[in-house]
């Protein structure tokens, strides 16, 4: 399935939502219409950008995007204010928008394997993330995984602390 029928929006009532391998590159505006929604799976797809309606769930709380060909995140992800478990490894990111250290309830972030050379200066804001994480299914911050230039690896192995401390402004 490449396509998804605009019908699929009048589903208000949804909470929970899996489009994972389905060859989606977009999906239908009629889907901001799912405001209950709180877990959306939109993972192993071939989506270069997160959707528009995306941003219009507000009562989401998970959101998996991993394994697309997103490149970057747009501005608007700060709209996500519910937002605890964001799943974006294995894309082609290349930087992390300021504005998604706004979302101080996430939990747990996972960006591994992607292209990001640096973070935000504003990552010590994700006071909810409160460790480098490894195994998959562990909260806190999966970044290691990615060809960083600042912070350096070696800053990294000091963990999260060691981290924020790098970047936080003086």
């Amino acid at each position: 399935m490449s396509e998804l029928p605009e019908e699929l929006g009048c589903c208000s009532k949804l909470e929970v939502l899996s489009l994972a391998n389905n060859l989606l590159t977009r999906l239908p505006d009629s889907l901001a219409f799912m405001r209950k929604l709180s877990k959306l799976n939109l993972s192993h797809n071939h989506m270069a950008h997160i959707p528009a309606c995306v941003y219009a769930m507000k009562n989401l709380v998970f959101l998996h995007l991993a394994h697309n060909v997103l490149e970057n995140i747009a501005e608007q992800i700060q709209d996500l204010v519910n937002l605890k478990i964001l799943i974006l490894e294995g894309n082609s990111i290349h930087t992390l928008p300021r504005n998604l250290c706004f979302l101080t309830g996430l939990e747990l972030l996972n960006v591994d394997f992607n292209d990001l050379q640096s973070v935000p200066s504003e990552m010590y804001l994700l006071k909810k993330l409160d460790k480098l994480a490894c195994h998959p299914l562990d909260k806190g911050l999966h970044i290691v995984h990615n060809p960083l230039l600042k912070p350096i690896q070696e800053v990294l192995q000091g963990g999260l602390k060691a981290l924020y401390n790098y970047i936080k402004p003086a």
